[in-house]
């Protein structure tokens, strides 16, 4: 429930709860300035969280873009434009410490996930993200003063990193969280949303909604020890918050605050593909959000894709958070993409290899990964599990395999598993014979296009998808 003590201040903030219900509809009349803070400007959250900006400016509002020192380059991205950035400053040693912290899902990649998997990552983030907000807050006098002179009319903030929230406190402003995962039972914890856990299976626990007794009964279990880690993770900022004196009027930790200052929230997923469950108002569905109708490629690219074929192109990517992997992982992608001279494959690859990679393979340290599946040619993806890419494969009809490498993408797995339009393979036993199995399965079985191409049809019905379709000139 909603703190009591802001409704009064809510009431002139209406225009923009009303954009955030309806954010693809007409320009609003009045624009407003909206801050937007994510996970320090890397990643697939600051993907969702520019791409929320994005919109927002389309519809006349004035949107800037907090970002760390580490990734300062956001701010020159010449086609970021019409977005305001403000950088903060870090030390180098806490800059090292945020680029260690982004490697560790690297280097982490490859363990069995569960409990365990997931406490060695909030160890490896807990205290650095605290240490990030303390040098925002207490290091940053200049940006802290833009910021209080900003006049801003809200925070939308990423739910992996509570410092924006704190931020949204001091400035005295209603805040929205942004959660890139689809995640409802997390969200629910914060939202005051009802979760009825025999049948909503949480976060990162691999189980559809159809699940057995003794699955119900650890679906509860793992539901609370994700709670727990989750309250473990945010102790730190309970003292940073005190030792800056942020709303001390308010009451609660800052777990809590999430539930009773955050006045909306939304969610990155679609019921096009989610199981299903209820939702309060105070939870907007955004699935899909980075998805859109394919742009031009570069020419170096379209003709790439045009030598594909009838064969087509296959592509493969780890994700922006996966970066480097050993190389005993990468190893059977190269030596099974020369079995298909037929295809062409993209491969977003960063960093140096020692492997050999076959003539019909084309290395890039970064894609435009949703044209890319929008392209005609593109015939399969591969890839990590992440959000965003599932949706965009979704969006453009393209099957998938998906080998879940880190946080949510097991619940990824399962959805592209449960509606049939591609195959999940484990990261622990990625080898030739397996690959080779599941990418003729798929480019020889009909079926999964048909399934990928079905829920395509049914993301691009929904009213958001249609509007973005409208702004993009796409009738399609």
């Amino acid at each position: 429930m909603a703190n009591t003590s802001l409704l009064p201040r809510r009431q002139s903030l209406v225009p923009f709860i009303c954009f955030c219900v309806m954010i693809f509809t007409l320009p609003s009349s009045q624009g407003g300035n909206v801050l937007i803070t994510t996970s320090l400007g890397e990643g697939s959250h600051y993907f969702v969280g520019k791409t929320i900006g994005k919109y927002l400016v389309k519809h006349g509002h004035n949107v800037t873009m907090l970002v760390s020192k580490a990734y300062a380059h956001r701010a020159e991205n010449p086609d970021d434009a019409e977005l305001n950035f403000i950088v903060f400053h870090q030390s180098a040693e806490q800059i090292e410490s945020v680029k260690e912290r982004h490697l560790s899902y690297s280097k982490n990649a490859l363990e069995p996930s569960g409990a365990a998997y997931l406490y060695k990552l909030i160890q490896a983030h807990r205290k650095g993200a605290a240490d990030d907000c303390d040098e925002l807050l207490g290091q940053n006098p200049d940006v802290m003063r833009r910021l209080e002179e900003g006049n801003f009319d809200v925070v939308v903030y990423d739910m992996i990193w509570l410092c924006s929230l704190m931020l949204a406190m001091k400035l005295n402003v209603p805040a929205v969280l942004s959660s890139p995962m689809a995640a409802p039972t997390m969200l629910s914890m914060y939202a005051g949303n009802p979760v009825n856990l025999a049948y909503t299976p949480d976060v990162m626990n691999g189980y559809n909604n159809k699940m057995t007794f003794f699955q119900r009964v650890n679906n509860v279990i793992a539901n609370r020890v994700l709670y727990s880690l989750l309250e473990y993770h945010h102790v730190p900022y309970n003292s940073i918050r005190e030792r800056h004196q942020i709303r001390p009027d308010l009451s609660g930790s800052i777990a809590n605050l999430v539930g009773t200052y955050t006045d909306l929230f939304l969610v990155n997923l679609d019921f096009a593909v989610e199981f299903p469950l209820p939702l309060n108002p105070n939870i907007i569905t955004m699935g899909g959000i980075t998805a859109r109708p394919a742009s031009s490629l570069p020419n170096d690219l379209e003709a790439f894709m045009q030598s594909s074929g009838d064969g087509g192109v296959i592509l493969f990517t780890l994700g922006s958070y996966v970066t480097h992997i050993k190389p005993e992982f990468l190893e059977p992608f190269a030596e099974v993409f020369q079995r298909y001279p037929q295809q062409k494959i993209l491969w977003q690859l960063a960093g140096e290899h020692k492997f050999k990679l076959p003539p019909n393979v084309k290395t890039m340290p970064w894609l435009p990964q949703n044209d890319i599946l929008g392209h005609p040619k593109t015939r399969l993806f591969i890839f990590h599990g992440g959000n965003n890419g599932f949706y965009e494969t979704v969006y453009h009809g393209v099957p998938a395999i998906i080998i879940p490498l880190t946080g949510d993408a097991i619940d990824q797995g399962v959805r592209l598993k449960h509606h049939g339009f591609g195959i999940v393979l484990d990261k622990t036993n990625v080898t030739v014979d397996i690959l080779r199995v599941a990418i003729d399965a798929i480019l020889n079985n009909d079926s999964y296009s048909e399934a990928a191409k079905l829920l395509s049809s049914r993301l691009r019905s929904r009213s958001m998808h249609r509007v973005i379709a409208l702004h993009s000139g796409s009738t399609t």
